[in-house]
């Protein structure tokens, strides 16, 4: 029989991975700006040559280039769903499944025209997590399983990654981890969108307040906050960021929830979301803050309401066009 004191218990194996060292190689991204100072002069292709640097440095290669890049999208369900805190659903939740599993999602026109293959993962829509202001959303064995099968959004040795979520009440999810990770009011980390109802955000703020109090005593450690009151999409998000960082594949996150997830690993190591880019930044201010807890700047500024992968998509093509000026240029053996 395995002593109890010696096992090693499921988080343990997530913090020790989060913890190990991961660099770009800066000779590649040193390349890019030297080659860029050659095409103009400096700061010519502002935020289009410093993410050709930023792909070139994590790729570990030069000239940076995107050949297959992965929008991955995971799918889940919450029990605060039917709280009153989201004007969507778990069936709509499915009905969004489906569109993109069949290719009638406006994102799966999007990711077409940038030639990204969209990956969607189911996490149990049919079984959504428990009510996180009576429970928690996972226990810390099923949490940590959820990270690892993040780790398939890599399958194919995709050259980018591109994270979204679809479940509705994910955003009450991420806001909710948002105060465990950063303190602050229900109220601040709720500030919703345009076309919220008051009545929504009032009720998800009741809904964080009471999920916090429930939880309280569990919070300090980020993963067990993303266990207590996090959802599914966002421990495999977890995954996906930690799996990219150590295979050398650049990142990229989409809205609120995403950035929430890359939250949870800057808490444990500020260093392993390097290899980690905001693609945009929605309407919602709360996804503006959160972006300057981590310290990432857009790379562009869409105005959209909302998350769910169409702001990865897109920045997928401005990426494309900051590794243009390199396309004619010999690629080493």
């Amino acid at each position: 029989m395995t002593d109890a004191s010696s096992a090693t218990r499921p988080f343990e194996d997530v913090r020790e991975l989060v913890a190990r060292p991961a660099s770009p190689d800066d000779t590649c991204a040193t390349k890019v700006y030297d080659a860029l100072l050659g095409m103009g002069r400096e700061g010519d292709f502002g935020k289009l040559g410093d993410g050709a640097a930023w792909l070139a440095g994590w790729q570990k290669r030069y000239p940076p280039r995107i050949e297959m890049p992965t929008l991955a999208i995971f799918a889940g369900s919450h029990g605060i769903s039917s709280g009153g805190v989201t004007l969507s659903s778990n069936e709509s939740t499915r009905e969004k499944v489906d569109a993109l599993r069949e290719g009638r999602a406006p994102l799966s026109a999007i990711a077409a025209q940038v030639g990204a293959n969209i990956r969607v993962f189911e996490l149990a829509i049919d079984k959504p997590t428990p009510n996180i202001a009576e429970e928690a959303a996972m226990s810390e064995r099923e949490c940590a399983a959820t990270i690892a099968y993040g780790f398939e959004a890599l399958e194919g040795e995709p050259d980018l990654v591109a994270l979204g979520v679809v479940g509705a009440g994910i955003g009450t999810a991420a806001a909710a981890v948002a105060c465990a990770l950063y303190g602050g009011a229900a109220e601040y980390w709720c500030r919703p969108g345009p076309q919220v109802p008051r009545e929504t955000t009032d009720q998800r703020v009741r809904m964080v307040n009471e999920a916090l109090k429930t939880h309280r005593g569990h919070l300090s450690d980020p993963l067990e906050a993303l266990r207590c009151l996090g959802g599914r999409e966002l421990a495999a998000c977890v995954g996906a960021i930690i799996a990219a960082r150590h295979q050398g594949v650049p990142v990229l996150i989409d809205g609120f929830a995403t950035t929430i997830a890359a939250g949870i690993v800057h808490a444990i190591n500020p260093l392993a979301i390097e290899h980690v880019k905001a693609a945009h930044v929605t309407r919602r201010p709360a996804h503006e803050a959160a972006l300057e807890r981590l310290g990432l700047a857009p790379i562009a500024e869409l105005e959209f309401n909302t998350g769910g992968g169409m702001g990865s998509a897109a920045a997928i093509g401005l990426l494309k066009t900051a590794c243009a000026p390199f396309l004619g240029q010999p690629i080493p053996n």
